[in-house]
């Protein structure tokens, strides 16, 4: 008897492997999906502005605009030069 639940058990965790492994693929292919659909847009909307699509230089512009942007909130000030540390028990 304790055959038996042995090999089902076994079976269920085989099966809930594949199941994950399964669901996992699809999550990465509707992920290359929806890159290659927003890379199809970029080009294509470059194109109608009659500008060429190239990889760097969108990278360049979208990298350059994060560190132009100032910073907010509470680490806003930059200035910060004294720091306590405290123990806790």
């Amino acid at each position: 008897m304790s055959h038996i639940i042995k090999l089902l058990r076994s079976a269920l965790q085989t099966a809930l492997f594949i199941v994950v492994t399964v669901l996992g693929l699809a999550m990465a292919f509707i992920f290359v999906l929806s890159t290659i659909f927003a890379i199809a847009i970029l080009v294509i909307v470059a194109r109608v502005r009659g500008k060429p699509f190239e990889v760097r230089e969108y990278w360049k512009t979208r990298q350059s605009q994060r560190k132009s942007t100032p910073a907010s909130g509470p680490f806003a000030n930059k200035d910060v030069t004294d720091v306590e540390v405290r123990d806790i028990r």
